[in-house]
């Protein structure tokens, strides 16, 4: 087959290949069929992280003057922002009270859950490849049943999947669904679940370890786990009282808490502080969360600028206490987050 690069052993090309910046990439996957096989692989990235050289971003779809009008991406690295190519159906509607939008990172494509208000046919699913320095959007396969309003999504990074659940039938809010699907990214294409046992609404999602956990009105009495492996629901009781958000970090499912950091042990039905925020006020704020190597980054709106991002450091390597680490906003990064991703490539 020959050497990855005439001269060099395999083990030194492959050094190099490792060390490209994610730009580059497109230009790189043509040159030979074994380059583009090392970029497809997930080894490959699971490297760049080992060895601390992956590129970590968030990427935003935001509001700038009440109109949404892009999707900014945050580069951590570098502290820098730029935009990506506008996607073709945005619209007014978006987090305004109408459309709801849900950002995935799932098999190195950006992908984006736009419910019907963006079409007039069904939900909406667009992709975004970061591998191969696109200059546009595509469009995805669009979901099996029309879903407006409050429904949980979640990814399955390591399966290419993304799950999603309930939701409203019309934009009345008095039809509420109990549908599941699910979406592989790599061949585009949707998959219907079983539906979950119960009416929820105001939804939130996570996955974690085989689970799509899917979260209700917040003082709702029960949430509802979906087993990938059984294709089964079951509900559990409702132990996220004030959430704001749900991360899966350290190998387990976190909950962003108006007060601090919850973890879910789902072998005990158990949770444990991991640790408080300063004051009430401060998980109020929060719009988002994601992991990037291993921490979890908050954005927290900012009435004035949009929002500012925080590091949450775990207790186990801050001495037993959670530390928030703020880092400075690049120029740019302006407006307001309706939904947002991280990606570590």
């Amino acid at each position: 087959m020959g050497y990855l690069f005439p001269g060099l052993p395999d083990e030194i090309g492959l050094e190099c290949l490792l060390r490209l910046e994610l730009k580059s990439f497109h230009n790189v996957r043509p040159v030979c069929k074994r380059w583009n096989g090392i970029l497809e692989n997930p080894k490959f990235y699971q490297e760049r992280k080992r060895l601390k050289i992956s590129e970590q971003r968030i990427c935003m779809l935001q509001k700038v003057d009440g109109i949404c009008d892009r999707v900014a991406v945050y580069d951590l690295n570098k502290n820098s922002c730029k935009s990506l190519p506008l996607i073709p159906t945005q619209s007014l509607n978006v987090g305004m009270g109408g459309s709801v939008c849900h950002f995935h990172f799932v098999k190195q494509n950006l992908v984006l859950i736009k419910d019907v208000f963006c079409d007039s046919t069904r939900s909406c699913v667009w992709l975004y490849d970061f591998r191969n320095g696109g200059s546009k959007w595509r469009q995805g396969a669009k979901m099996p049943m029309d879903l407006q309003n409050g429904f949980a999504s979640a990814a399955d990074e390591h399966g290419g999947l993304i799950y999603v659940a309930g939701g409203f039938g019309d934009d009345t809010l008095n039809s509420p669904v109990r549908s599941a699907f699910v979406y592989n990214v790599e061949e585009d294409k949707w998959d219907v679940l079983p539906d979950m046992n119960t009416y929820l609404d105001f939804f939130l999602g996570a996955f974690v370890d085989g689970k799509f956990y899917v979260m209700g009105n917040p003082s709702g009495p029960s949430f509802e786990i979906f087993d990938s492996y059984t294709r089964s629901w079951k509900t559990m009781e409702n132990r996220f009282n004030n959430r704001r958000c749900f991360v899966t970090a350290f190998g387990r499912l976190h909950c962003l808490s108006v007060r601090g950091l919850i973890e879910y042990d789902y072998s005990q039905d158990n949770v444990n502080i991991v640790g408080t925020f300063p004051t009430e006020d401060w998980g109020l704020s929060i719009k988002f969360a994601g992991v990037v190597s291993n921490k979890i980054i908050v954005g927290k709106k900012n009435p004035i600028e949009g929002q500012d991002f925080y590091m949450l450091a775990p207790p186990s390597e801050t001495g037993g206490t959670l530390k928030l680490i703020g880092f400075e906003r690049p120029s740019g990064l302006e407006g307001s987050t309706i939904c947002a991703a991280t990606l570590d490539l």
